[in-house]
């Protein structure tokens, strides 16, 4: 059956050279979010945990619980709990609303929008949701933005960073009229990380980068260094030898130019894998074997005899065939795809 090999040392190396750019192994935080990116959010929670990573960041309460043995601090991006967390996971506020749905005491990050104008809560509401949250007997364990501009060399960026500054300060004073705890800060993502030479969060948030890849715009030397952790692989079904001019398929869109083997593998587009109807230019596989169109919903043809082929290896050249960018290439594999640790 189809399945996704994770290099382990791959992502060990990509962690190394992030925390060697931190200076501080303490400040480095994984996004596990969305099944890891679909790289496997249990498979690399574990990786993860051996590295000897303390705080993640996951979607929802769901993939929370199913990690919440391996680390101090887990954050909840979205959604209202179920039912009492556990003092390890905490989960974000992003309106006044969110707040008011909260009814089970816990440990919260209160999100601010700093300019991407998506989740999170105005700066000029700082004091009044932090009031809230304290009259609610609830914990403020983080304050946090997202810099949606670190892929771009524009002024946004270093604006987003500086409106954060501000809400830092604003924060500590607050805490120190209200009586609070200090809470810990975080704004930086991949991007924000590897571009930025100094770090006065408390954490940053890497989330494509520790799986080997790097959205920025621009020329990055670290970026250059980090490797795609995994592969996706697919087994043989059948082998036909067919003679020129057969047709492949749906349609017969794919038609031989000579005699030739066809085999047929085991991932479609119902698997995630997106779909080739041929308006796209050709594409090989990792290891060199020509995918026909029409793909199906559960396999492909290609030229090939071989038992099992490996359809990616570095997700950016499906990307770029499809118009996206590698995160969904690689989110939509279906979690029903066994991830292996090498």
């Amino acid at each position: 059956m189809a399945q996704i090999l994770i290099d382990s040392q791959k992502y060990k190396n990509n962690l190394d050279l992030i925390t060697s750019h931190l200076h501080d192994k303490t400040k480095l935080a994984i996004v596990l979010k969305d099944n890891a990116y679909g790289h496997g959010l249990e498979e690399m929670a574990h990786l993860s945990h051996n590295y000897g990573i303390k705080s993640v960041f996951v979607k929802n309460e769901s993939e929370a619980r199913k990690i919440e043995h391996l680390f101090e601090h887990i954050t909840i991006f979205y959604g209202i709990p179920s039912s009492p967390l556990p003092p390890n996971l905490h989960p974000v506020i992003h309106s006044n609303q969110n707040l008011d749905l909260l009814a089970s005491p816990c440990s919260v990050e209160l999100k601010i929008n700093i300019g991407m104008n998506r989740n999170g809560i105005a700066p000029r509401e700082l004091e009044s949701m932090i009031t809230k949250i304290l009259q609610k007997d609830l914990g403020l364990f983080g304050v946090f933005a997202h810099n949606g501009y670190g892929d771009d060399l524009m002024e946004d960026f270093q604006n987003g960073q500086q409106i954060f500054q501000e809400i830092k300060e604003q924060t500590l004073y607050l805490s120190q009229k209200l009586g609070f705890p200090r809470p810990r800060f975080h704004s930086l993502n991949s991007s924000g990380t590897l571009r930025s030479r100094e770090f006065p969060d408390d954490l940053v948030r890497i989330g494509m980068a520790a799986y080997g890849y790097c959205g920025a715009n621009f020329p990055l030397e670290i970026a250059d260094r980090l490797q795609p952790i995994a592969s996706l692989w697919a087994d043989k079904i059948c082998t036909h030898y067919l003679p020129k001019g057969a047709k492949i398929g749906y349609s017969g869109m794919s038609v031989l130019q000579e005699d030739s083997f066809v085999s047929t593998y085991d991932i479609g587009y119902g698997d995630g894998l997106f779909r080739f109807d041929g308006t796209q230019p050709p594409y090989f596989s990792a290891d060199g074997f020509l995918i026909l169109p029409k793909t199906s919903m559960d396999c492909f043809s290609a030229l090939s005899t071989k038992e099992r082929i490996c359809v990616f290896d570095d997700a950016r050249t499906l990307a770029q065939i499809f118009h996206t960018i590698p995160y969904e290439i690689l989110v939509r594999i279906s979690p029903f795809i066994q991830r292996i640790i090498l």
